[in-house]
């Protein structure tokens, strides 16, 4: 695996990046999970409702996966990104771990768990980039 690969298997799967060929392999269905969020993923931008609305209808498999997977390692994710293609600009959508892209950074509540259920701190824990 090539060091960029390897890299950005860990950043976003952790301890399971050794696995990622076998997760993202669509067959298995395991990718089927992601796709169904095309159900909470908003269309346009910017959005044309206030974020509690777009929180409030948010499957739990995708809140799950915010809260719990993407949140943690967000800025890092954006750093990388913005340096692995040259586009430093990438950094303006995001401040201090949460994105500022569809709401402004005053609405960066919604990206925090206020009561974070078992599943969900396992899945952090497992996950955690080290």
């Amino acid at each position: 695996m090539s060091s960029t690969r390897t890299h950005s298997s860990r950043l976003a799967l952790g301890r399971f990046a050794p696995f990622s060929r076998v997760l993202g392999d669509p067959r298995l269905g395991i990718a089927g999970a992601f796709l169904s969020l095309h159900r909470v993923i908003p269309n346009h931008y910017p959005l044309a409702r206030d974020v509690e609305w777009y929180i409030a209808d948010e499957q739990r498999l995708g809140r799950l996966l915010d809260y719990a997977v993407i949140v943690p390692r967000l800025q890092r994710m954006y750093e990388w990104s913005a340096e692995e293609l040259g586009v430093p600009r990438l950094l303006e959508l995001v401040r201090d771990g949460s994105p500022i892209y569809a709401w402004s950074y005053e609405h960066r509540h919604v990206w925090r768990a206020l009561d974070m259920p078992f599943l969900g701190r396992v899945l952090e824990r497992v996950t955690r980039v080290r």
